[in-house]
Parts: structure tokens; C-alpha cells; sequence
């Protein structure tokens, strides 16, 4: 849980960082209830259906509106105050539930009789913004999202959390893999993994793909039954309060890997290095892509790093800044990233590894140190 120290500091900063001076401003978007308010609503309950909240922010006070269903995430909220209508409470039918929270957020802002108001324009219904000029509303998308890339001390104990469950499952399914399983039972081993580790249910999601499904890229966990010295690629994240680390690595189930897996894995783990000694604030990202693209080498039918050599994490996934040719990004000081090279062959094999960092003022600090290794019987690459 993120605490309420680190709620209120973000919601100042996000009144400092207003373009002209608002009286109230309006949030919505799931995840930026967790970043402002730690309002987060677990999916592993009916409550979820059709949920939402609107936090209503004024200089020196939060109010969240949130129904009656939702108490157990707007009781553990950092605010001010709660507004709970009652929208089901099993004696009578309910009508839509995202209008029943528009209407009740209506009221409240209706009381402040704001000037100007600062609203998330992609998530606050359109309702609460009837009526007003144009000129008396701003635009919030596009002060917060760059405000979420450098990370708070609240925000990095949850992304250790969220980390240590992928740890954890990762380690799993190299330790229990075996010929004759399928990449289903791969994630069924990864996710009672988490889970375990996190002490609660948590959603674990990413790549599980064997055999000739790694020259894919990545995929969904399937039905397709795992033979011994086939490839097992995994790039799996862990959310646990709305935060989520990435780990990937790849490894031969039941066989020891060939000297051209052995090679390919060399130039990975050379890129990783290359791309580390990059990591720091100012860092241009599409020069960090570059030279990592550059430390394996290419030949003919094979595609190297297709997609993104790395990423931003955080709330989201992938979030900025973005590794790829055409960034226009630098690193800034409490981004947390990745790097992730990797080679592929369509229709035969791919393998890819994956680290997250955290950007610091004298370059960077590893965040995950799951083995990087080709080999179920090696201890691997572990720092």
C-alpha cells in the first residue's frame, strides 16, 4: 500500500504543476486513484464489476466518492474525506453504476461552485463538465503522466513487492518445468508462486511460449505439450496493488542448451551490459536502444530486438519512457526500466532476458535479479 505521506506529496506536486491556477481538480483514472489516493480495487471480487471512483481535489483537501460496494478500498484511502452512496445493497434492483457515481461526484463539485476546473479529460464522464466553457477547464492527462515516471520511496516498496512475487515465479517454473508439462502448467506453476509470495491473490500475466512459439516473440500460455531440449521462454509481471515489476528469461526444459543457444545467450547478456553502462538521468533513449541493438550481431533470418530493447514500469506496462529508434525521451531521475534484448527466428526459436532498474542520481540500481540462464541445472547469472 502506498502511504499517506507519499499520496499528499504527489497531489502538491500535481497543484504546482497546474498551467494556470485551478479551484478544484477532478481524477478518474483508475490507476492514478492508487497514485493520488491509494484507492485500489481488487479484481478478485463482484465488487469489481462496472467499479470506479472519482477524487475530487481542492488545495488543502481530498474528497473520493466511491459506492457503498467499494468500502474496502475507500476505507484503506488516504483522503480526506469519503463519499459513499449507497448504489446496490441487496434488497432492491440498482441502475447503472457508473452514472450513480457520476451523479454523486456531480453534487459534491456542484457544491464547490469551482471557477476553473482541472479535469482528466480520457477518464471524468463527460457529465461533470456539462455546461462549462471550454476555457474554464484544463487538462490534467498530460501533467500527470510525466509526473508518475519518477518514483516515490511508497511506490518503490510496492514494485519490491511486486518484484519478489515474480522472483519467485520465475524461479518456479526454472526449478518444476518439465518435459510432458504444458505452458499452461508453466503459468499455473508461476502463479501459485506469486501468490504465495505475495500472501494474497495477485494477477500474474505475460509470455509462456515453448518450442517454436519463441521465434513468436511471445504469447499466452497454451495446451501445447513441452518436449525435452526445447526452448522456454517466460516474460511475466506480477501486479500487486496495481504496480507490477517484468522479468523474462528463456532455458532449455530438460536438456542442456547447444553452443549456438550458448552464443546467442552470450550477446544478450553483452547487451544488457552495454545497455547498463547507459542507465542514468539525461540518458538519451534512443541511443540506449541503439547501442544495445548494435552489441549482438545480426545475420540472415534472424531478428534482432524487433520490438522495444526496454521500457518504463510502474502503474503501467509498458508506460514511458520508451527504448525504441525513434524516442524522443531521456531517463530522469526515479524512472524504473528495463532492458530486455533479444534473437529470434520466426518459426523456429527466439530467447530473451530481461532486467528492471531504477535510475539514481550517480546512474543505476538493480531491481531484479532473477538467474539469467539457458540452463535448468546451472546456477546462472543471479547480479
Amino acid at each position: 500500500m502506498l502511504t499517506a505521506e507519499g499520496c499528499r506529496a504527489r497531489r502538491k506536486r500535481l497543484w504546482e504543476s497546474l498551467p494556470t491556477p485551478c479551484d478544484a481538480l477532478v481524477v478518474a483514472d483508475p490507476q492514478h486513484l492508487v497514485y493520488f489516493a491509494n484507492f485500489f480495487v481488487t479484481p478478485f471480487t463482484f465488487r469489481a464489476a462496472e467499479a470506479g471512483a472519482i477524487l475530487i481535489l481542492e488545495p488543502d483537501r481530498a474528497t473520493l466518492v466511491a459506492d457503498n460496494l467499494l468500502e474496502p478500498a475507500w476505507a484503506a484511502a488516504h483522503v480526506d474525506e469519503v463519499v459513499a452512496p449507497a448504489w446496490y445493497e441487496g434488497k432492491s434492483s440498482a441502475g447503472n453504476r457508473r452514472v450513480h457515481l457520476a451523479n454523486a461526484a456531480g453534487e459534491v463539485l456542484s457544491r464547490l461552485h469551482p471557477a476553473r476546473v482541472g479535469v482528466e479529460l480520457a477518464s471524468v464522464p463527460a457529465s461533470l463538465l456539462r455546461g462549462r466553457p471550454e476555457s474554464a477547464v484544463v487538462d490534467l492527462d498530460p501533467i500527470i503522466r510525466p509526473m508518475r515516471r519518477s518514483k516515490d520511496a511508497d511506490e518503490l516498496v510496492v514494485l519490491g513487492r511486486s518484484m519478489r512475487a515474480g522472483d519467485a515465479a520465475l524461479a518456479a517454473v526454472l526449478a518444476n518445468l518439465q518435459p510432458g508439462m504444458t505452458e499452461l502448467d508453466a503459468y499455473l506453476i508461476a502463479q501459485r508462486a506469486a501468490i504465495e509470495s505475495a500472501g494474497h491473490p495477485v494477477v500474474v500475466y505475460g509470455d509462456f511460449v515453448s518450442g517454436s512459439r519463441t521465434g513468436e516473440i511471445g504469447g499466452p500460455p497454451t495446451d501445447r505439450v513441452i518436449k525435452s531440449g526445447d526452448l522456454f521462454l517466460v516474460d511475466l509481471s506480477v501486479i500487486v496493488h496495481g504496480y507490477r515489476g517484468d522479468f523474462a528469461n528463456t532455458f532449455v526444459v530438460g536438456a542442456g542448451p547447444t553452443q549456438k543457444q550458448r552464443d546467442d545467450l552470450a550477446h544478450c547478456l553483452a547487451a544488457i551490459e552495454v545497455g547498463e553502462g547507459l542507465l542514468m538521468p539525461g540518458a538519451e533513449c534512443r541511443e540506449i536502444d541503439l547501442a544495445v541493438r548494435q552489441a549482438i550481431p545480426v545475420s540472415p533470418g534472424r531478428l534482432v530486438c524487433p520490438g522495444h530493447t526496454g521500457h518504463g514500469l510502474g502503474l503501467g506496462h509498458p508506460e514511458p519512457p520508451y527504448l525504441v529508434p525513434l524516442s524522443m525521451e531521456s531517463l530522469v531521475l526515479g524512472d524504473v526500466v528495463t532492458l530486455e534484448p533479444g534473437v529470434y527466428v520466426p518459426g523456429e526459436s527466439g530467447m530473451r532476458f530481461e532486467r528492471n532498474y531504477l535510475i539514481t542520481s550517480s546512474g543505476f540500481e538493480v531491481l531484479t535479479h532473477h538467474r539469467l540462464t539457458l540452463d535448468q541445472g546451472e546456477s546462472g547469472v543471479s547480479s
